[in-house]
């Protein structure tokens, strides 16, 4: 969200003492982790939630792990990480007892899948991220916790909030005239890391935090990975902060300002804004549509830059629409038109789950896949589809189908570069009622998603112990 006018049950160890590791099971085993059996004897609380404590071996690991993964160096970088870090193993802590509580069931299966897909992402290897981890002392039980908790929460508000969340079609359309309004606005691609300031008494803590997140940034702290360990918007941290193209229309009026003064590659000031506060990072501008960009008579042509070809691994999803083979012409015509919609909508596998129950469609991660190891004909098929785009609807044995490259995929060459050196100015695209509905349908689910979370603090009993 940005204010807008708009997925291994570890095995457990002795009870050396309760850590926040105890909870990786999610089905109650208050255990110390086997990861994490090489904690000092003497360690203390430093936080204690619903009874549950969080130690300060916890605390001091997750702190290496965010280090190391954002690229934050220095005492003063851990000074600043250590209270934010704290309160997001609270909250982890928090979403996993009530995971816990809806029996909600975290597999080996999906951490496995999850662990590969993060490594296929950073274009590095499960044993590599692993030997990161060892080389710097930090447990592997440690990102495991994380890992847990995070797929933990995204079922259970999957499960629990995401059947709440209706969007009329009266609200598609008032968005879509919004947004084909500001079709001759100059649109920005964004990433956003955003503190919720869900309570009046919230406030000064939020300031504070989103101080201290633009201190790390500025100390070279890399901005997706800070996005995915402490932004608060549940639709945009897991993918870094990214939320995509916006106009000037579809952002509240402070946003907007701030969008205005700057250039691509820089980042915000706080911004103060409905629902808390924002640091916004500036990746590109593109022109409206209607708008031509003003050559320079002297420049000499520039090259594009290259496309980059498809990697020899990609992640994978999959989104099915049932069709048996005796279905009439009329159910056939119905398949057909679903599945055009969502090769339209579908943009990234982080949101495809959501567009394609929109349409009667399900959505399935198929994890890491080796081009080598697939149909030549398939291949050639992959290899004009872009990253986070869905091929050509395909016949399969149960139904129509869809495939989304979620990681891997070509790259199209990027645009023009201006003589200056810099990327130059691109033209929008023409936004789809599909689009709209998508976005509206996230924006909802990540609202219920936070207020869920604020009521769980507001009921817990959470002492801070950490001086």
């Amino acid at each position: 969200m940005i204010g807008r006018t708009s997925s291994l049950s570890l095995r457990f160890a002795g009870a050396v003492g309760f850590c926040v590791a105890a909870m990786l099971a999610v089905s109650g085993d208050h255990s110390i982790a086997a990861g994490a059996t090489q904690e000092p004897r003497t360690m203390r609380a430093a936080a204690v939630v619903n009874d549950i404590i969080i130690s300060t071996y916890d605390l001091e690991q997750r702190i290496k792990l965010v280090m190391i993964t954002s690229n934050a160096q220095g005492a003063d970088a851990a000074k600043r990480l250590r209270p934010q870090v704290l309160r997001q193993l609270v909250d982890e802590l928090l979403q996993l007892q009530e995971a816990q509580k809806a029996n909600v069931k975290i597999t080996a299966d999906d951490l496995e899948k999850n662990f590969k897909r993060i490594a296929q992402q950073n274009q590095t290897s499960t044993d590599a991220i692993n030997k990161m981890l060892d080389d710097n002392g930090i447990a592997r039980a440690t990102l495991q916790t994380q890992l847990k908790a995070d797929l933990a929460w995204q079922k259970l508000i999957q499960g629990r909030l995401a059947p709440r969340v209706t969007v009329s079609d009266d609200e598609v359309e008032q968005a879509y005239l919004q947004a084909t309004a500001a079709a001759s606005q100059t649109q920005y691609l964004v990433s956003e890391i955003f503190i919720a300031v869900d309570v009046p008494e919230a406030e000064e803590q939020a300031k504070k935090n989103i101080l201290s997140i633009l201190g790390n940034l500025r100390s070279g702290a890399t901005f997706s990975a800070i996005a995915r360990q402490f932004s608060q918007s549940t639709s945009s941290a897991t993918n870094g902060g990214d939320i995509g193209w916006v106009s000037e229309g579809d952002v509240q009026a402070p946003i907007a300002q701030a969008l205005r003064k700057m250039s691509p590659g820089g980042i915000s000031e706080p911004v103060r804004a409905a629902g808390g506060y924002y640091v916004l990072g500036l990746r590109e501008k593109k022109l409206s549509k209607d708008s031509k960009v003003a050559a320079t008579p002297d420049a000499a042509p520039s090259k594009p830059q290259a496309a980059q070809k498809m990697k020899g691994t990609l992640t994978l999803g999959r989104v099915s629409i049932p069709l048996s083979e005796g279905a009439s012409k009329a159910k056939q015509e119905q398949a057909k038109n679903a599945a055009v919609e969502l090769y339209r909508a579908i943009n990234g596998c982080s949101s495809a789950g959501s567009v394609a129950k929109s349409r009667g469609a399900k959505f399935d991660m198929l994890g890491t896949i080796t081009v080598k190891d697939m149909a030549p004909q398939f291949v050639k098929i992959l290899e004009q589809t872009p990253n986070g785009r869905s091929t050509p609807p395909l016949r399969g044995a149960t139904g129509v189908e869809l495939f989304v490259i979620c990681s891997g995929g070509m790259i199209p060459a990027a645009g023009m570069q201006t003589a200056a050196g810099g990327p130059a100015t691109t033209k929008s695209k023409d936004v789809t009622k599909e689009d709209i509905e998508s976005r509206l349908f996230n924006q909802e689910l990540s609202m219920l998603a936070r207020r869920y979370l604020r009521d769980l603090r507001r009921d817990a009993t959470i002492e801070m112990r950490d001086n």
